[in-house]
């Protein structure tokens, strides 16, 4: 044990250290470019949106929205191709946004849910509650769409959910407590939320079949401090994980569970807060955990996969924290909403580091941020595209050298990817771009 305590300590003041030791790496490899090769207009704001594919032929997906840059010769040659098109659109009311990218989902700034063919045909619609009642849940990889009931100061017994496909058909719907997480194979847990913040103390997780039947509780090892509040299934949606915390003070309790709700480990982080409002969290099956914690100031931790912690790293900043596994799994990205940017191996060793010249310096938990909230990113290849605020930015995923930066400016933008092409959606000017990485 003491062994293993030493282990710890010393990978966390290596962390430490590592972290603020590297130079910023600002500097251009190479430039690239990003040409927009898809384009549609909407009649109203959009504030986010869920891709499908057709297998159409060139002209068909011109009419669609597809430039002629945005195929191959091959492509072109053969006549079709498999084209993406907006399936799902969230409608907005109209209201400011914060810098957060998944409040857009709540009720309050999305009126309205709306269900297209592959030609552009409104199919279905799907009205939410005006003052944030209800939320927007997407699955893992987005073949489902899950309406949670949220509770309010005015209506705290108000809870329940519904599942609907991407053409606005119910699946099922849960009444009593809340689903909180879908997998793609319609999945859910749930469990009874509370309106404060800290929530009240007390409850369990409940874990539903794909269709919406009870198939286990999951109960609290801790109900005096801690609340069941937050649950994401893996990608291949065989897995969960949960967490039982209190949003503001220690303890975090993590399990990991299978999709019927089996337990396959518990581990209590007795020191540590959890809140999803201030960090994320993501798993790899095979590989791990990766995610927030806080214990006076800002952590990411790893866990492996059964259940191990493997090391904790404390950021030296502020903002709202994202976590995410490379696309072979074997490294980490972590990015702040204070322009900060690293990359770790799994062992926990800094592999590159990247702080915009508007960040904070490190350790100055005062100074205002003048950098880009870097929140939505992912890896293409060997690239590592992430969205600042009105702002795309492109890294070498392998040095962390900037390769370019787009700006839209004045302009609220959020990021996707789908079938290899990267999207945007630029709410002002209701419209989504598909944009091609060109290098010079």
């Amino acid at each position: 044990m003491r062994r293993l305590f030493l282990s710890i300590t010393i990978a966390l003041m290596a962390l430490n250290i590592g972290l603020y030791a590297q130079k910023d790496t600002a500097q251009v490899e190479s430039k690239v470019n990003l040409k927009v090769v898809y384009e549609k207009t909407f009649d109203e704001p959009i504030l986010d949106v869920i891709f499908d594919t057709a297998t159409v032929s060139i002209e068909e997906a011109k009419s669609m929205g597809w430039k002629e840059e945005g195929f191959t010769e091959e492509k072109k040659t053969k006549g079709k191709a498999l084209a993406s098109y907006p399936k799902v659109v969230l409608i907005s009311r109209g209201r400011e946004l914060t810098w957060l990218p998944d409040e857009r989902r709540s009720s309050y700034y999305t009126k309205e849910i709306r269900f297209y063919d592959r030609d552009g045909k409104i199919i279905n619609r799907l009205p939410l509650k005006e003052f944030g009642e209800e939320y927007v849940y997407l699955s893992p990889q987005q073949k489902y769409i899950l309406i949670e009931k949220i509770p309010t100061e005015w209506a705290p017994g108000y809870s329940g959910g519904i599942l609907y496909d991407l053409n606005g058909n119910k699946i099922w719907e849960i009444e009593g407590p809340t689903p909180i997480a879908v997998s793609d194979e319609g999945y859910a847990v749930a469990a009874y939320l509370d309106w404060q913040i800290p929530p009240k103390p007390g409850g369990d997780f409940y874990v539903y079949d794909s269709k919406g039947k009870l198939l286990t509780k999951i109960e609290n090892p801790l109900k005096e401090k801690t609340a069941p509040l937050f649950a994401k299934y893996s990608k291949d949606g065989e897995y969960a994980i949960l967490s039982f915390n209190n949003e503001t003070y220690p303890p975090a309790i993590f399990l990991l569970i299978t999709k019927t709700g089996a337990i396959l480990w518990k581990k209590d982080l007795l020191e540590y807060s959890y809140s999803r409002a201030e960090g994320e969290i993501n798993l790899l099956p095979n590989k791990g955990i990766v995610g927030y914690i806080y214990k006076g100031e800002m952590c990411v931790f790893l866990l492996d996969w059964a259940g191990n912690l493997k090391w904790v790293s404390q950021l030296k900043t502020y903002g709202h924290v994202n976590c995410i596994f490379s696309q072979d799994g074997e490294r980490v990205y972590i990015s702040t909403t204070t322009g900060y940017l690293w990359c770790l191996n799994n062992i926990g060793e800094i592999i590159w580091v990247y702080r915009h010249s508007g960040s904070p310096p490190p350790g100055n938990l005062i100074a205002d941020s003048n950098a880009p909230p870097f929140t939505d990113i992912f890896e293409q290849s060997n690239q590592l595209i992430v969205q600042g605020l009105n702002k795309i930015f492109i890294f070498d995923s392998k040095t962390g050298n900037l390769k370019t930066e787009v700006k839209y400016p004045g302009k609220r933008i959020f990021l996707y990817q789908h079938n290899g092409n990267i999207f945007i959606t630029n709410v002002e000017d209701k419209k989504i771009l598909g944009l091609k990485i060109e290098e010079e």
